[in-house]
């Protein structure tokens, strides 16, 4: 549920809106460790015309690679040379609860509204 992640809670309508994500953990054939990160949610955030709830679906499926270090992530970035992946500095441990919130946040709207959003009805006194 949303209300589980802290500042996921904050941008959601409803705190109990349900997400449904899968992070599955491996290798790729050089033996590097990457993580596959698939979020998918159905939530209701506040239009920033008329500041009533707006539907946002959020839909993400992304290949993390991790790094030790970030010199290390900056190797491992140019090695892979390519933009539809990133590198996570992981160390020891690794908030994975931490990776999907982020992942969510960054693919949210940066200005959710509504697509025939009518603001005459927001204005009524």
């Amino acid at each position: 549920m949303v209300g589980d992640f802290e500042r996921l809670a904050q941008e959601f309508v409803n705190p109990e809106a349900v997400l449904h994500y899968r992070v599955c953990g491996g290798q790729d054939a050089r033996g590097r460790p990457r993580l596959h990160c698939n979020v998918t949610a159905d939530v209701e955030m506040l239009c920033q015309r008329c500041l009533k709830p707006v539907n946002v679906t959020v839909k993400t499926d992304r290949l993390l690679y991790l790094a030790a270090s970030e010199a290390e992530a900056d190797r491992l970035e140019t090695a892979l040379a390519d933009e539809e992946i990133d590198v996570l500095v992981a160390g020891q441990t690794l908030d994975l609860a931490g990776v999907v919130e982020d992942e969510i946040l960054l693919n949210l709207p940066l200005v959710p509204m509504h697509d025939d959003c009518n603001m005459a009805s927001a204005v009524d006194v």
